[in-house]
């Protein structure tokens, strides 16, 4: 192919040689002699000087697509396709073991070139232009201290988890026991919250003055004793008022719990270290709003027929929907110790023999 393509390269540069006489044109054509010996071993010799590149590898692609595509339009016989491609890769091959025999890498002789000149700079007679002290201290002036990288800067504000639990009860406005708790145990009787919020710190880093805020989940359960429940008492017009469980024979066990959600906003003085949370010392004081949202008395036992016998009732009974409460907060480090009591009483006015108040003191930790 490339024997074909430089033939005719040589024939147009001698066949035609036009001259001009008046009033004709007249064309000379190249006579057989012209493809003498010479001519064929000079079109040889540059045929051997000019090694393949890659894009006469890649133009054997096309022609063996050309051969198929001649097949599979009926242009070529089997026979005829199989002795093209014979050539065509015979071709290739000599193409290939030229090409890759002559390959030398784009940047291989300028690295060698690059790599001998800075050898002869540094030991040869120029070296001295090149102090020893230079390159010996270069990466003196770079820094590979990364430490900065791994400290941590010092924070202004932190997500914070709490989980508390303790001891609650009713209590009158002068904080002592409602009466009503003569009927409750009060080893069995617990408040636990579940708390999630953020402490920021108002100030800067430096100020030991942090406000927390967040949302929790809490329960206060009360457990009766002497066979008592808490229900709307008719003989007190429905008020709600706690009343014997009538049909059973043996009570095992009562409680009442209230459900809420907590919302509580908290002003902490908290000694620890510079940027950090829950480090130190801290002390704190706010309020909690409270959103009742489920109220159950439950009871079982045996019943006059010795089976067993249990009761689930759903009820506010005249609780309060809404109720905020003082809180005051001591701790070190993650562990606290939380006192809460409501500011309202627990019942709707007049809906309950006695102005009782729900407090509590709780035992916890606070994550962050």
């Amino acid at each position: 192919m490339k024997t074909f393509f430089l033939f005719s390269a040589l024939s147009l540069s001698t066949v035609i040689t036009a001259q001009e006489s008046p009033g004709e044109v007249q064309v000379a054509l190249p006579q057989q002699a012209a493809f003498t010996d010479t001519v064929y071993a000079e079109a040889e010799a540059v045929i051997e000087e000019a090694a393949p590149t890659s894009t006469d590898l890649e133009m054997f692609s096309m022609e063996i697509d050309y051969v198929l595509w001649s097949l599979e339009e009926g242009q070529l016989s089997k026979e005829e396709a199989q002795a093209k491609m014979d050539s065509i890769i015979s071709e290739l091959y000599l193409a290939s073991d030229s090409f890759f025999a002559n390959y030398v890498p784009d940047t291989a002789e300028e690295v060698l070139s690059w790599n001998d000149d800075f050898s002869a700079s540094y030991s040869g007679a120029d070296s001295a232009q090149y102090p020893q002290e230079h390159y010996d201290t270069t990466f003196e002036d770079i820094d590979f201290d990364f430490s900065s990288f791994f400290e941590e800067t010092p924070k202004t504000k932190v997500g914070v988890f709490g989980l508390h639990f303790g001891p609650n009860a009713l209590v009158l406005s002068d904080r002592s026991m409602a009466s009503s708790m003569d009927n409750v145990n009060a080893g069995l009787s617990w408040e636990s919250r579940i708390f999630f919020g953020q402490k920021r710190r108002i100030g800067g880093v430096k100020s030991p003055v942090q406000l927390e805020t967040g949302l929790g989940i809490g329960s206060s359960v009360f457990s009766f004793k002497n066979g008592m429940t808490i229900d709307k008492d008719p003989m007190m017009f429905g008020a709600a008022n706690l009343v014997p469980i009538s049909g059973l024979s043996n009570v095992r066990r009562s409680n009442w719990s209230i459900s809420s959600f907590d919302v509580p906003a908290i002003l902490h003085l908290d000694f620890s270290p510079k940027g950090t949370f829950n480090e130190g010392l801290n002390i704190g004081f706010g309020v909690m709003g409270r959103i009742r949202y489920l109220s159950q008395a439950s009871y079982n036992g045996a019943d006059m027929d010795g089976d067993f016998y249990t009761e689930v009732r759903t009820n506010g009974f005249h609780t309060r929907l809404l109720n905020y409460a003082l809180v005051g907060q001591l701790g070190y480090k993650k562990l606290k110790i939380t006192g809460k009591l409501e500011q309202l009483p627990l019942f709707k006015d007049n809906y309950f023999p006695e102005e009782a108040y729900l407090g509590s003191i709780t035992v916890g930790f606070s994550l962050n």
